[in-house]
Order: structure tokens, then C-alpha cells, then sequence
């Protein structure tokens, strides 16, 4: 069993993404699977709903049906620095480490580099197109 964790951009995306670009066709295919668990960190979730209240209040009623429908974990985010992660993203990592993702999507190139640059165990990086083609490898 496979424990993907979303990024926040990658929530986002999904939410507002076109029905067949890959974060909507992953967070679909993964919220229907039995082969993998989703999570995400409660930063991730809070710094959503803050730009859907900015951006488009309109939202609200349809993150919350997503969040429920999605069966999403929602994990905490400590306040520790990794190695190699800039302090921004550092809760988010520490968030996916500590519910023992074994892989992490995000569309943020530059938080790809660092956790694949790392020197500490991480969780697999990859884009939603990598993960999609990582689910299908294994079928």
C-alpha cells in the first residue's frame, strides 16, 4: 500500500483543474483506488481555504464536498527544519515524513529539486504526471 500526499497546489488544482489534467485525473483515480491512501497536512488545507476565501469565495461549498468525497487524512504539520528544504515548505515535508508518505506531489519545481536533492529520507517527489505513470507501472 502506496501513501501519496498532497501538496497544496496540487489540491488546488484539482479543485479548479480542467476534468482531464493530471491532478484532477490523479486526485479522482486515487480518492476511487484501493492501492493507495491520500493525505495531506492541515497547512496544506489551511493555506486552500485561504485562497479560496481570497480568491474564490464562490468555492467554499465545493472544497468541502471535495475534502469529504476525497477521504483525505489530514495530518499535522510540525515545525521542524529538514535538511536541504527551504523554511517555507519545511511543515509541509515534516507533515508527509511524519505520516510515513511514501510519495509526495506537488507542481512547486523548486520544492522537487530540494527533496530530491536531499540528503535525509524523504518521500518520493513527484509531479502529478509522474505519480499517475508511477500508479500505472504498478498495475
Amino acid at each position: 500500500m502506496i501513501t501519496v500526499f498532497l501538496d497544496s497546489n496540487i489540491l488546488i488544482s484539482a479543485l479548479i483543474g480542467s476534468a482531464r489534467s493530471a491532478p484532477v485525473v490523479l486526485v479522482d483515480w486515487l480518492a476511487d483506488s484501493r492501492v493507495a491512501t491520500l493525505i495531506t497536512g492541515r497547512c496544506c488545507i489551511q493555506e486552500v481555504e485561504k485562497n479560496i476565501a481570497r480568491k474564490l469565495p464562490q468555492a467554499q461549498p465545493l472544497w468541502q464536498q471535495f475534502v469529504i468525497a476525497s477521504g483525505i487524512r489530514i495530518v499535522p504539520c510540525p515545525r521542524k527544519s529538514i535538511a536541504g528544504i527551504n523554511v517555507k515548505d519545511t511543515a509541509i515535508v515534516a507533515a508527509a515524513v511524519s505520516a510515513a508518505a511514501t510519495h509526495f506531489v506537488t507542481g512547486d519545481k523548486r520544492l522537487l529539486a530540494e527533496m530530491r536533492a536531499a540528503k535525509s529520507k524523504l518521500p518520493q517527489a513527484l509531479t502529478p504526471r509522474e505519480m499517475l505513470e508511477t500508479l500505472l507501472a504498478q498495475e
